[in-house]
């Protein structure tokens, strides 16, 4: 797993915008803790040799929604690429609940709860055939404008796909 110091976190050195705080139930020494912004963008990589070759992974970004606000029915678009591919985009809701059952983003893909106590969502799947490429990673909300906060970051995640 990239743990959320490994990540580029626009904003994320600014105290105003984001904390990094302890969480017990982390695996890492420091979670990323967002305060408040209107830009979200979050970007990650590893290279992949540090990955099996011959594999289908999937990445899942980590994280936690705790008193958070402007994440509800918001769109926000996960990518996952081989640096110079075009890759997968998607758009997710971060918010895990749902809130009228006839809203437009009910269809979105939702985050599920992992047995650490942590909430999780792919964020898109590639095939590492061993090549040395830089698989990058992204969230993005920057669109929309409104204010976010309450959203504990623990990392993203590399796996290989089951069924592979």
């Amino acid at each position: 797993m990239l743990a959320a110091r490994a990540l580029a976190i626009i904003w994320g050195n600014t105290e105003k915008y984001w904390n990094w705080t302890t969480d017990p139930e982390s695996r890492f020494r420091e979670v990323a803790k967002l305060r408040n912004v209107c830009w979200l963008e979050i970007r990650g990589g590893i290279s992949s040799l540090a990955l099996s070759p011959n594999t289908r992974y999937a990445a899942y970004l980590v994280f936690k929604m705790i008193n958070a606000y402007g994440f509800r029915n918001r769109p926000v678009e996960l990518s996952v690429n081989i640096f110079g591919d075009q890759g997968s985009t998607k758009t997710v809701c971060l918010d895990p609940e749902v809130e009228r059952p006839n809203n437009r983003f009910m269809a979105l893909q939702r985050p599920d709860m992992r047995s650490d106590g942590w909430l999780e969502i792919e964020m898109g799947e590639f095939f590492n055939t061993g090549i040395e490429d830089e698989v990058q990673m992204s969230v993005m909300e920057i669109k929309g404008g409104n204010w976010k906060r309450g959203l504990f970051l623990e990392g993203i995640e590399v796996r290989p796909k089951e069924g592979n």
